[in-house]
């Protein structure tokens, strides 16, 4: 990785805290920190568009990534590599789509202060980034290499790097939109917590696509994530009434659109710059059954377990042909 280009990592799910732009008092309007604030019953969004907040009287936006995950990894880059590390915050409550909308903007302005600061030691500035993504960072960056940026990649892009990125989702996205879930992605969950996540695009596209990431328990029957009808009746249920009968499916069809396009493999052109780090050695959901005959009721208690993963992202998700 060339010390002279900035380098940008992009943080994952839960890996930035939420706040009101606007608050009376600032310090009660911080909504999230991921570990001393959680409050998930504020940072539902709108289930007709989700790229607003569902409450009328708050903005809420991303505010810096969670020091505790990041900040010693940032500060070894800045350290061992270049001290033109930036950490790229984005909501990720949100579509992927949209925060990789919001990187293009970010890598612009670096590379503008990259240059101008060159410029005035009459120096030639960078005219590339690379890019690191931990988890569903590494989303936003394949979405804003192979549907942003496209062809224009070797005039942008230094290097990339994913750790434990989950290219074909991940079963923990499943436990925390099921009735009853007890963990949102490490966390623990409470009711507000599945309330909130049931509205999350950022949720929904971390849905498994790996093969036989999600099987019917009797033989002979098929299945679809991406069908409402393969979910557990009473989910099904509460969503019609909260949300009106058409959100669900709207939310699992954006889910697919999205998964499809992001499962696909990177162009070759991509790849001689690309490095993929994935987790290993921790016990990890391969798979789960659904009992059409029990409500379609998914039976995580006897879920296929082995140690290909970090606990979250399993091998089959996050493991990509990769240069290197």
């Amino acid at each position: 990785m060339s010390a002279t280009n900035p380098i940008i990592f992009v943080h994952g799910i839960q890996g930035s805290w939420l706040k009101n732009q606007y608050p009376v008092d600032y310090q009660d309007e911080i909504y999230w920190t991921g570990i001393l604030k959680k409050k998930f019953g504020k940072i539902h969004l709108s289930s007709i568009d989700q790229t607003v907040d569902h409450d009328i009287e708050k903005f809420i936006f991303p505010h810096q990534a969670i020091t505790l995950a990041y900040e010693s990894i940032v500060e070894e880059l800045r350290e061992e590599v270049t001290k033109h590390t930036y950490m790229f915050t984005y909501d990720w409550r949100k579509d992927n789509r949209h925060s990789a909308k919001k990187l293009e903007e970010f890598i612009k302005l670096v590379l503008t202060k990259a240059q101008t600061h060159a410029k005035q030691r009459e120096e030639v500035g960078p005219t590339k980034v690379s890019l690191i993504g931990h988890s569903m960072g590494g989303l936003v960056i394949k979405w804003y290499v192979t549907q942003i940026l496209k062809g224009q990649f070797k005039n942008k892009i230094d290097k990339i790097i994913t750790i434990a990125t989950p290219y074909y989702g991940s079963l923990k996205a499943v436990e925390a939109i099921l009735p009853g879930a007890r963990n949102f992605f490490g966390l623990e969950a409470k009711k507000a917590m599945r309330r909130a996540s049931r509205t999350l695009p950022g949720v929904y596209q971390l849905l498994p696509t790996w093969p036989k990431a999600v099987v019917p328990k009797q033989p002979g029957k098929k299945l679809d994530i991406f069908k409402q009808s393969f979910w557990q009746k009473s989910l099904i249920k509460k969503l019609a009434d909260e949300y009106g009968p058409k959100f669900f499916q709207g939310r699992l069809d954006d889910a697919k659109d999205f998964t499809d396009i992001i499962k696909k493999d990177y162009p070759a052109n991509i790849l001689k710059s690309f490095y993929c780090i994935y987790g290993n050695g921790s016990d990890t959901w391969k798979q789960v059954k659904v009992d059409a005959q029990n409500q379609n009721m998914f039976d995580f208690a006897k879920a296929s377990v082995d140690q290909n993963g970090d606990g979250t992202v399993h091998k089959l998700s996050s493991r990509v042909k990769a240069n290197g």
